[in-house]
């Protein structure tokens, strides 16, 4: 499919949308001055009409979603999956080799599982899976969501069912340039943490910096690998980083591989189909999504296999 293709697959999408929107104003509308004149002629309550006016409006705005999900949403996958192949993939295949893409595929909840470094939680979503190689280091990621059921109940003894949650952002894996033999895990202050396994199973560390203290907690199977892993200078390009994601941010250093995860409440190289589409500021916000990626390969110096060839 072609650009102007899916522009033109774009507009019968907003138009829909929009007929279905005039449709359901006006029916709600009928619905309600018909209902509250019935409620008043039979002497009801003003409070009880606001009530009524109130139900009918939240059922209406329900059944109006509903109705514009089943006429747009063939639509709409095929736009999200036109949109990706014309504008992501493109994009990514600039800067990575050895590329793999798939926007429907993501880390299993068994991936998750066996590194064991982030909660999975009691509802686990993960897509748009890229694996590649930048600067010579392999890497894969995927965007993950991850929420835990939360049951209350109320003065009528009735359950109610709260999702919530504690992650949603992105999971990256790079080539570590240090071998090393105990998992170590670095969590930012801001990280949730129901997401962080770890830290009731390994030892708290203390480094040396205090203000890299006072920024994250460090976790280790062994003191020795986390001194290993987090020297001065590595401490500091963590923090720099960090200041600019302005988010949660896990790094765990697993298997001689390094675990980043991101919880920047952020899901990427997506795009609304109902905003029109400006060609240029599309490719900024990809370039924007990639650079996630490579940032931690330039700053961090993973492609400085130094200390690997001097075991």
């Amino acid at each position: 499919m072609s650009i102007e293709e899916l522009k033109s697959l774009q507009s019968n999408i907003i138009r829909k949308n929009k007929n279905c929107n005039l449709i359901g104003i006006i029916v709600t509308a009928i619905v309600m001055a018909i209902s509250i004149f019935i409620l008043l002629m039979n002497g009801g309550e003003p409070v009880f009409s606001i009530f009524v006016f109130f139900f009918e409006l939240i059922v209406s705005i329900i059944i109006i979603s509903i109705v514009k999900g089943s006429i747009n949403g063939k639509d709409l996958k095929i736009f999200n999956k036109e949109f990706k192949s014309i504008f992501v993939l493109k994009a990514l295949q600039k800067f990575f080799e050895n590329l793999e893409y798939n926007p429907e595929k993501g880390f299993s909840v068994q991936n998750i599982l066996d590194v064991g470094m982030l909660s999975t939680g009691d509802r686990f979503y993960s897509n748009d899976y890229i694996s590649g190689t930048y600067k010579d280091i392999n890497f894969e990621q995927a965007d993950i969501h991850v929420e835990e059921k939360h049951e209350s109940r109320d003065k009528d003894g009735n359950v109610e069912v709260d999702w919530v949650t504690i992650f949603l952002g992105r999971l990256m894996i790079f080539d570590f340039n240090k071998n090393f033999k105990a998992n170590v895990q670095v969590s930012s202050r801001y990280f949730g943490a129901n997401s962080l396994p770890w830290k009731k199973q390994f030892s708290k560390v203390k480094m040396e910096d205090v203000e890299f203290n006072k920024l994250f907690t460090v976790y280790a199977e062994n003191e020795h690998d986390a001194f290993y892993i987090l020297t001065p200078h590595f401490m500091e390009k963590i923090k720099d980083i960090t200041n600019k994601l302005n988010c949660g941010i896990m790094l765990g250093f697993v298997d001689s591989k390094l675990h980043i995860a991101i919880n920047n409440y952020t899901d990427s190289f997506e795009y609304n189909a109902l905003k029109p589409i400006n060609e240029q500021e599309i490719e900024e916000n990809i370039l924007k999504d990639i650079q996630l990626i490579t940032s931690f390969v330039d700053e961090l110096n993973l492609d400085n296999d130094l200390f690997r060839r001097e075991v």
